[in-house]
């Protein structure tokens, strides 16, 4: 688990991270550099990591074969409920997500650490605005998981 605390915000804890895949995790169904690491460092922190995706490319299951995650691939309007309802089984008090698109947007109001990441697909203005911090890419954001104190900067009020 990650956790600290935040002046003006309180305890961040982060048990599960629930992540999209095209334009978040993945650029035209492919595995961004430095993703794989990356999850594997935080899954070593002791965070279970989440993916649900529509898997537009019809490549998650293969580009996520060998990392420690729990993949969801939902078809079409059920990806951005099944998103948000992942969070809430999960206790959004403990649950950060990680998302871009309109599909997101539930998902990023529902946990208790949101970041949007701004990618090669760009980023819906409306996840911008469900987010608590908005990120230019995956790593990025990523590596705010992997060293908080970058994370407690940006949100200490």
């Amino acid at each position: 688990m990650i956790a600290l605390t935040v002046p003006g915000w309180g305890e961040v804890r982060v048990a599960h991270l629930v992540l999209d895949y095209n334009g978040t995790l993945a650029a035209d169904g492919t595995l961004l550099p430095g993703v794989a690491p990356r999850l594997e460092a935080i899954h070593r922190l002791g965070v279970s990591l989440h993916i649900v995706t529509a898997d537009t490319n019809g490549t998650a299951a293969q580009q996520c074969a060998a990392l420690p995650v729990e993949l969801l691939v939902r078809e079409g309007g059920a990806v951005a409920r099944e998103k948000a309802a992942l969070v809430e089984r999960l206790g959004p008090g403990e649950t950060a997500a990680v998302g871009n698109g309109r599909n997101d947007v539930d998902m990023l109001r529902a946990a208790g650490l949101s970041l949007a990441v701004i990618g090669d697909e760009g980023a819906f203005s409306g996840a911008l605005l469900a987010a608590h911090v908005v990120c230019r890419n995956i790593a990025e954001a990523l590596d705010l998981l992997l060293l908080p104190h970058r994370l407690k900067a940006s949100l200490r009020g």
